[in-house]
């Protein structure tokens, strides 16, 4: 048996398991804090499902990723600037691959220019509608809805009365969001989410979402990471990996709902979770099918084997170094499992036309257990436990399914820990 030595009455020697945002968060605070900490991860990087691929000189993102600016852990954890982090266009826009008609919907009251377009694309009724879903938002508090009781998304929706073809256009921008096709996440969810676009802005980094966790990790000064070290399981005192047990103080499990449940026998799922898969198929293009840096949502997704759920273009926010232009189409779901880039390359032509024909396929991305899925039965912003057999454990399945969720699960750990947030 490894034994990692202990230290003073006011220092601990912590592990951490897994490498993602909420536990680098945790090391971060702790290792500022005077603990000695060891952090392990199975992959050859940090940032868990953050993840970019390097095409050259430039960065895609494993799956659709944006930053929140209006969520309170990130205003406390990143240094959006030093991400070079740039805003998306404060809309959403839909297109109907059958008519070739595209749709235009904004927040009128942060982007006023978009009101008419979003008046013409859902009518005023639903524009009210609109309005009065966002003033019920809340800036100072966004997970406020989250402590309520909520039917799930795809009920909401009709609960609050927006005609079909306005949840032609809702349903794909929630199904993106939650990765779940069939909207049984809860609708408070949705709620936090909509309040955070209302209250906030969509940024992206210039190196992609992987820049935000190694941001991170620059911040330890003495907290040790081992990574390519896959952990076999974990105890409250002790880790057991590549066949040694190694002993700590303190024990904290931060990784995916999935994984959490293979390492901890202790830890058990009161319902039996769904799997969030997404995969992305980019192309390189001569021109950009459209100039702004938006979201194109299909409102037939799901329809007549039509697959793809979005576009977008990342080199319309940050321009490739080498003058390249991507195309990113995301999918989810089980048409995720195994996407076909000339399927996906042929659907696309009812997008766009003949100028398809120019794009080539340069990379495909898949993304098993992308999210966590919250008992839908669950109303609150966080699971009561902290721990589990005496194991600590955090991450977005310990609340919701976003880097808010995450990072405040990291924060009620530290709280409990009477560790100071770390200054950035």
């Amino acid at each position: 048996m490894a034994v990692c030595r202990t230290y003073g009455d006011d220092e601990m020697n912590i592990a951490v398991v897994g490498a993602g945002i909420a536990g680098l968060a945790v090391a971060v605070g702790l290792d500022q804090a005077g603990h000695h900490v060891t952090v392990y991860e199975a992959a050859d990087k940090v940032g868990g499902r953050m993840s970019s691929v390097d095409l050259g000189d430039y960065s895609i993102d494993n799956g659709f990723h944006v930053l929140h600016t209006a969520y309170p852990t990130v205003k406390r954890w990143i240094d959006l600037e030093k991400l070079d982090a740039k805003p998306m266009d404060p809309c959403t826009v839909s297109i109907d691959p059958i008519s070739g008609r595209k749709r235009i919907m904004g927040d009128a009251l942060k982007a006023p220019r978009y009101l008419f377009s979003t008046l013409k694309a859902v009518g005023i009724r639903d524009g009210m509608r609109f309005l009065k879903w966002r003033t019920q938002t809340s800036s100072k508090d966004l997970e406020r809805s989250l402590d309520s009781a909520s039917p799930d998304i795809a009920m909401g929706l009709e609960q609050r009365r927006f005609r079909p073809s306005t949840q032609r256009v809702l349903k794909p921008l929630f199904t993106g969001i939650t990765l779940d096709p069939s909207l049984s996440e809860r609708f408070s969810f949705a709620d936090f989410t909509w309040g955070a676009m209302a209250h906030g802005r969509m940024v992206v980094p210039r190196k992609g979402i992987a820049a935000v966790p190694q941001q991170l990790a620059g911040r330890l000064t003495q907290a040790t990471i081992n990574l390519d070290t896959k952990v076999d399981s974990v105890s409250q005192h002790h880790v057991f990996v590549n066949g040694e047990q190694v002993e700590f103080e303190r024990v904290i499990l931060a990784t995916p709902q999935h994984i959490t449940e293979e390492l901890l026998s202790g830890y058990a799922n009161p319902h039996d979770p769904i799997e969030r898969l997404t995969s992305t198929v980019v192309f390189s293009s001569p021109a950009p099918p459209f100039r702004q840096a938006r979201l194109l949502l299909n409102e037939r997704w799901g329809e007549d084997g039509r697959k793809v759920l979005h576009i977008h273009t990342p080199t319309n926010l940050h321009p490739s170094p080498g003058g390249q232009h991507f195309v990113v189409a995301t999918l989810v779901g089980a048409d995720a499992m195994d996407p076909s880039p000339q399927q996906v390359q042929q659907e696309l032509k009812s997008w766009f036309g003949a100028q398809v024909n120019n794009w080539n396929h340069v990379l495909t991305t898949k993304v098993r257990h992308a999210l966590p899925h919250i008992d839908p039965s669950h109303h609150a912003r966080a699971l009561p436990e902290l721990e589990f057999d005496g194991v600590y454990v955090v991450g977005d399945h310990r609340a919701h399914p976003s880097v808010q969720g995450a990072l405040s699960s990291a924060e009620r750990l530290l709280k409990h820990f009477e560790t100071p947030f770390p200054q950035r």
